[in-house]
């Protein structure tokens, strides 16, 4: 499996479940590379969450990529995430962007996200990582 660090780490905001199409954390290959640039618009899960590694493989002519996710964060964190895969010319493959999955993130745990590209078209892609948050869900200090 080859390691492939570094990486471009894209913050965005996320408010709640009730704005579906916001992001919080992204991660995004270009055209088989990684480059370190790292924006910042929701300061607080920026400083809850980090991208600690990304590894892709070729499996039956796939992408196949993990990316590790680490809380910074001593509580639990409430997320979702998605795959979303492009061709080579750096088009969205319609259709074929996952759903968003949940995750539970526990107190300075490690997970790692996995994804298979849906077809052998899709050779780069981004990951998106977003908060949810209910009024029965802490997220404060």
């Amino acid at each position: 499996m080859k390691y492939i660090v570094p990486m471009c780490a894209v913050l965005l905001l996320s408010a709640c479940a009730t704005q579906p199409d916001t992001s919080g954390i992204a991660v995004e290959q270009n055209k088989g590379n990684f480059n370190d640039q790292l924006r910042v618009d929701n300061p607080d899960l920026g400083e809850k969450l980090a991208i600690t590694d990304v590894k892709t493989r070729q499996t039956n002519q796939l992408t196949d990529v993990v990316v590790t996710l680490s809380s910074q964060y001593k509580k639990s964190q409430y997320l979702q995430y998605q795959f979303k895969w492009f061709d080579k010319d750096g088009f969205l493959i319609k259709g074929n962007h996952s759903p968003w999955q949940p995750l539970t993130l526990f107190g300075f745990a490690n997970t790692q996200l996995p994804g298979l590209a849906p077809s052998s078209d899709a050779v780069t892609f981004s990951l998106a990582v977003r908060k949810v948050s209910t009024e029965s869900q802490e997220f404060k200090d």
